[in-house]
């Protein structure tokens, strides 16, 4: 389900601000101990590079990660896809039919609407988060940096059963 740009998108984007301190930057390419860092978590969190992925890792990618957050929440929780400055979706990962960008008719926007494009877990240009309904669990894409940030135990549990067949490289 999208989530237009209202009360509901504006407090998410409050809890991604005051919660994970978010603090982005553009063309920042540095690692974990260089530059700023885009986040100040307090919940345990995990720093996985993601720049060494195959195109056969990158094919795989959706289905691996999609099935970590089932998993670490055992299906019963909603997660919000959030695609920095752009649209912003609540969805249950185990439902692929809800994953999906479309046009969205709004007098607001120039042409008469936009597309609300829901995010893929490869940050391909922009930061793309994951983060379930209690902000739990959460898998943050940084684009430059070519990172993903995993937060809460059960999500890193699960992410760790994976990361080696994704190619991705523990830095953190």
């Amino acid at each position: 389900m999208l989530i237009d740009y209202t009360e509901e998108y504006d407090a998410v984007w409050d809890k991604v601000n005051r919660m994970l301190r978010f603090n982005p930057s553009c063309g920042n390419r540095g690692h974990l101990m260089t530059g700023n860092l885009p986040f100040g978590i307090d919940l345990p969190y995990s720093v996985y590079a993601i720049e060494y992925m195959t195109n056969k890792q990158l094919d795989l990618m959706d289905e691996l990660v999609r099935n970590c957050l089932i998993m670490c929440t055992n299906g019963s929780k909603e997660w919000y896809a959030l695609d920095w400055q752009h649209s912003a979706f609540k969805f249950k990962p185990q439902d692929i039919e809800e994953q999906q960008s479309f046009w969205v008719e709004d007098e607001r926007f120039i042409g008469g609407g936009y597309n609300a494009y829901f995010p893929p877990f490869y940050p391909d240009g922009d930061y793309y988060f994951f983060i379930d309904e209690d902000f739990e669990n959460g898998y943050l894409g940084h684009p430059w940096r070519r990172e993903v940030w995993i937060f809460g135990v059960r999500l890193q549990e699960e992410i760790k059963k994976i990361y080696q067949k994704l190619g991705w490289k523990i830095i953190y």
